[in-house]
């Protein structure tokens, strides 16, 4: 009868072992997964950190974009008016030019 209990111990000894092992396995890789492809996992870490990084782009384009504005809005105030800009302005827009001024036109890939 001895025998028969010794072996009933062993099996619950070798499910105990089995168990904790499996559980632990169960465990890691869930946490594993989670590490990876989680809200705040590495994957989404990668996503985000190019997400900044173009938004960070577009936000030195943009800032180039307005100090240039604020030049030609300097340059087009009443008390600091740069009569040559607002002249060349004029003509750009209007497509003129001043009588004693040759216009050459330069052919280039993009008109052809």
């Amino acid at each position: 009868m001895s025998a028969g209990l010794n072996k009933g111990v062993r099996v619950l000894d070798a499910i105990k072992r089995f168990s904790t092992t499996a559980l632990l396995t169960v465990a890691i890789a869930y946490f594993g997964y989670h590490a990876l492809t989680g809200e705040q996992g590495v994957l989404n870490w990668i996503v985000v950190k190019s997400e900044i990084s173009e938004a960070e782009t577009e936000l030195a384009l943009a800032q180039a974009e307005r100090q240039a504005l604020e030049v030609t809005a300097a340059r087009l105030r009443s008390d600091s008016l740069d009569l040559d800009y607002v002249e060349e302005r004029a003509r750009d827009i209007l497509n003129v030019a001043h009588p004693r001024e040759f216009i050459v036109e330069i052919e280039t890939e993009d008109r052809r």
